[in-house]
């Protein structure tokens, strides 16, 4: 075990208690990690004297009882704890942990950091030698030293919240705080009754936000997708299965189409090998792998001899040595700008903790009134505690939690039946806020699946789905060569299961083959009849693919490509010999192609004679003498609803900013397809002044309706600038390159089930039917919600207030209208059934047809507390009223059931009443009666047996307020009251 200290790399572990025969050990890195908990227990329990061993991932700590003298707590104080005196050298349980001192790795191994070494502009002897690896593999034992040395190929997921937290999120917010802070004064003073009552409100509401969200949370997680399975890789020069997590740093991996990268590797071998990046680096596009470096300071989607891990193979095989595992990968680094990113407080969050303030103050200033006006009189401090007490609960709206909760409950629960499922209670109000979405465009926008649509030829365009092959002369007329050439021009690989076969490559070449095969060409007798001798790809300033097959007749060559490389090399087309006008011409086409949004291909041919006996060796590839065959029109074809969801979010007020990895000219047919009309940049050009803050660069970002070339940071760049301009920010995307923003937008939507894990795990909303039209029904949603909670928090606050008017009016003269315990039923019936009826109200229709709210109004405006003033000082008084006619009864029956009329008052006046909010507030009313009328409630609320004057004042209560509103309309004094 020396030997093996001395020859490895070193860790870090602290000693948290050492007793008799016992030592536990604080280990960074074991906490939530189950493989490596594993493999310390299994190193340590092979030393000698070692009786047991306990790793728990859960605190971080390890257990090991061992015998007398046993050797390893001899090695564990030479290589873990300093040397101490002797009088320091017993450590009791209650000691604080001993500074951190060097360890084996091969206890606890050291997931390395992300590597600074530019892989990519290495050659691959270079990436041999560094990586102490050759072509052939690792050995063995080899990898399993590099294993336990570096930890396991894993990355951390995004960590979903424990039911702790789920729980604690519904009691952070000052309205609970208060309350609870409430009951535990009425606990002090004696008061159970009170103090159970304020605690049942805060246990309904918790416990209805705790539901919903942990039912969203077990949904989304349902959803989750292993993400490690096995892999091939070459020990030894053996071809070998193992987990991806066992990969190490100079494993050789063994790559073929239909993969998916386990980890970042550098490209040793390649034939006509593809990667979908797409997921990483916004590229729609297949691209091509190559073993040779390229530049040190290329980006990464220009990386050709890179693989990276959570990308996929589209077609070829191939080898590449694993350069980066776990967290020193791509992916990781992606994940790190997750956890740096910071989930934005909610607009209603904010605008409740704003209220819950103001009503904080408007309470103490109550109470010290009151008790000003109880020491002047010298009553009794117990009694003026009680008096402080209920007015903390008058003033405290206790239903608004509850309220709030139900809103957006109901909320979330239509937006399920519209395909979207939302991770967090808050973003159902949030996007009704929202100003600007900004949107990925590819598998967002676009469904990430080309397709062929045109076919332009020499004399004529045509519709690719109007096109019949010849099946027995595939060369005999232009379309049906242009088909022949794209099937014998590509690199697919087809699988047959069963009946049904499957096609793995590029998009684009999927796209094609798909076409000939629907118009009749038979793609395997194809192949067959024209053997392929040579594939060239693409290249470093070749945009175009050259093939050789053989026929019957000799050779035929094959190009396929952009078209301002094809047909300089052309010299003729079916009907003749090619001019520079001619060639002009169909390059004339070709640009009208592309500015309508298709990616065009030239295809062209010529037929060679036989080869030679000289010919044996590599033959070369003509470099002219070709017929020109026409243009293939491909396209990306938007989402169905995507182009509807821009016009709609236009019409409620709503930008739409494309945010995209793809090219600038792409990404610009796209905004028109869709209908954007704003202007399109790189992302180069305005992102590093975003990150600057600069006020030009954000004054020109709101003309601007497309960024292209964006990397994950530069969209992060982008969502924060636009919220530190004021803007609420929706982000849409679908995969890993989305995720940071997704999550420091104020509300993050993620595009269907098969969006990656980390979009979806790090979204507030995920979208299940891949219909943008729901975000705007979710948007209609939240502004419902908005609308709801408005009146919903006039209710409360006009009626809070009343009770503080009376209560406050009633210390001013030395009188109490209502005790405590009268006060608390009057807010338990009124804070909750009322309040709730007014936030499930239907919404508005039309409720997308204006522009959303002021991302800075508070939830009340100016002339919202006026009406709150004016309205609750108005029920005050009326409950005063009753007071002095009837007493407390009278005062209890009046004031409730104003309070329960008002409710009518604050509804939306061109709705039809709904059966809910009639059984709602009827219930509240019912309530009423019974604690007037029953003797048991009656006797616990310490109220006088019910006479004419209260059932009188509970009648007037009930219906002045509707009377009054509906008697100002018709005198055209009050329409807006």
């Amino acid at each position: 075990m020396l030997s093996e200290a001395e020859s490895l790399n070193l860790s870090t572990i602290a000693r948290h208690v050492r007793a008799a025969g016992r030592l536990r050990l604080a280990v960074p890195g074991l906490e939530g990690n189950e493989i490596l908990a594993r493999r310390i227990e299994t190193y340590v329990r092979r030393q000698p004297g070692v009786e047991e061993v306990k790793a728990n991932p859960r605190t971080g700590r390890v257990l090991i009882r061992y015998a007398k003298n046993a050797p390893i707590i001899d090695q564990l104080e030479k290589f873990a704890f300093p040397k101490r005196a002797p009088e320091a050298a017993s450590t009791s349980p209650d000691s604080p942990p001993a500074k951190a001192q060097p360890l084996l790795t091969a206890v606890v191994p050291l997931r390395p950091a992300p590597s600074a070494v530019a892989w990519h502009a290495l050659s691959c002897t270079e990436v041999l030698e560094r990586l102490a690896t050759t072509p052939d593999g690792l050995s063995e034992s080899e990898a399993e030293r590099r294993l336990a040395a570096n930890g396991a190929n894993l990355t951390q997921t995004v960590a979903a919240r424990t039911r702790l937290q789920l729980l604690g999120a519904q009691l952070n917010n000052l309205p609970t705080g208060l309350l609870l802070g409430s009951a535990a004064l009425s606990l002090i003073l004696g008061d159970l009754f009170d103090a159970g009552a304020i605690v049942l409100v805060v246990g309904v509401n918790a416990a209805i936000g705790y539901h919903i969200e942990r039912k969203s949370e077990d949904m989304i997680a349902s959803w989750r997708k292993l993400e490690a399975g096995d892999v091939r890789v070459l020990r030894g020069g053996n071809p070998r299965d193992i987990p991806a997590a066992e990969l190490v740093a100079g494993d050789v991996l063994l790559c073929q189409a239909g993969d998916v990268v386990p980890a970042d590797a550098r490209v040793i071998d390649a034939h006509r090998l593809f990667a979908n990046e797409a997921p990483l680096t916004g590229e729609s596009e297949g691209q091509a792998k190559q073993p040779d470096p390229v530049p040190e300071g290329c980006v990464l989607a220009e990386r050709r001899s890179m693989l990276y891990a959570g990308t996929g193979l589209l077609g070829g095989h191939g080898r590449a040595i694993v350069v980066g595992t776990g967290r020193a990968t791509e992916l990781a680094s992606v994940r790190d700008l997750i956890e740096n990113a910071q989930s934005p407080e909610t607009p209603l969050e904010k605008q409740l903790s704003q209220l819950g303030r103001r009503v904080s103050w408007i309470g103490i200033a109550a109470a010290g009134v009151t008790a000003a006006a109880g020491i002047v009189r010298r009553q009794p401090l117990v009694g003026l505690m009680r008096g402080a007490v209920a007015l903390a609960v008058a003033a405290i709206p206790e239903g608004l939690p509850v309220v709030a909760t139900a809103a957006l409950v109901r909320s979330m629960g239509r937006m399920r039946k519209e395909g979207m499922i939302v991770r967090r209670v808050a973003a159902a109000e949030t996007l009704g806020g929202v100003t600007v979405v900004c949107a990925d465009k590819t598998g967002t926008l676009t469904m990430n699946e080309m397709r062929l649509e045109v076919l332009d030829l020499r004399d004529h365009q045509v519709s690719a789905a109007h096109v019949t092959a010849d099946g027995h002369d595939p060369l005999g007329n232009s379309a049906s060569r242009l088909l022949t050439a794209a099937v014998l021009n590509s690199d697919v690989d087809i699988q047959t299961n069963g009946h049904r076969s499957e096609i793995s490559g590029s998009a684009t070449e999927k796209a094609l083959l798909t076409a000939a095969g629907a118009a009749g060409l038979q793609i395997a007798a194809l192949r067959s009849q024209f053997p392929r001798r040579l594939l060239r790809e693409r290249h470093d300033g070749v945009h175009h693919v050259y093939s050789l097959h053989d026929s019957e007749t000799g050779r035929l060559a094959f190009l396929k490509g952009a078209p301002e490389q094809v047909l300089p090399l052309c010299e003729r087309d079916e009907t003749g010999a090619l001019d520079a006008p001619a060639r002009q011409a169909f390059l004339e086409r070709n640009a009208t192609l592309a500015a309508a949004g298709y990616r065009v291909l030239a295809f062209a041919w010529q037929r060679l004679a036989p080869p030679s006996e000289k010919d044996a060796g590599q033959p070369e590839e003509p470099t002219g003498g070709y017929e020109y065959i026409g243009l293939a029109g491909l396209r990306d074809p938007l989402r169905a609803g995507a182009a509807e969801a821009v016009r709609e979010a236009e019409r409620a007020g709503i930008r739409t900013l494309i945010l995209t990895g793809d090219q600038k000219a792409t990404a610009a047919a796209i905004a028109r397809q869709v209908g954007l009309g704003g202007e399109t940049l790189d992302g180069a050009e305005i992102v590093p002044q975003l990150r600057s803050q600069d006020p030009a660069a954000l004054a020109r970002l709101k003309n601007v309706s497309v960024l292209a070339r964006v990397t994950p940071a530069d969209k992060l760049a982008v969502v924060e600038a636009l919220r530190a301009s004021g803007e609420v920010v929706a982000m849409v995307g679908d995969g890993i390159n989305d995720a940071p923003a997704l999550k420091a937008a104020d509300v993050g939507i993620a595009v269907g089930v098969r969006s990656s894990d980390l979009a979806r795990q790090t979204a507030d909303v995920v979208l299940v039917k891949e219909d943008l039209r729901s975000v705007l029904a979710a948007v209609g949603e939240g502004r419902i919600v908005q609308d709801n909670l408005r009146r919903a928090v006039r209710f409360l606050f006009a009626t809070n207030l009343s009770e503080i008017a009376l209560m406050l009016g009633g210390a001013l003269l030395g009188r109490a209208p209502l005790t405590p315990l009268q006060l608390l039923w009057v807010n338990l019936l009124t804070d909750t059934l009322p309040a709730m009826a007014l936030a499930l109200e239907p919404g508005d229709p039309n409720v997308l047809g204006r522009p959303p709210a002021s991302p800075h109004a508070p939830l009340l405006s100016k002339r919202d507390w006026g009406r709150v003033i004016r309205d609750g000082s108005l029920m005050g008084g009326l409950g005063g009223v009753a007071f002095l006619a009837g007493g407390s009864p009278t005062a209890f029956a009046t004031l409730t059931a104003a309070q329960l009329g008002y409710g009518m008052v604050c509804r939306a006046s061109e709705r039809p009443l709904s059966p809910r909010f009639g059984a709602l507030v009827g219930g509240a009313a019912g309530l009423q009666l019974a604690a007037m009328l029953l003797p048991p409630l009656r006797g616990a609320l310490r109220l006088a047996p019910a006479n004419a004057l209260s059932l009188a004042g509970f009648a007037t209560g009930l219906v002045l307020p509707w009377a009054t509103k509906r008697v100002a309309q018709v005198l055209s004094l009050g329409g807006q009251t």
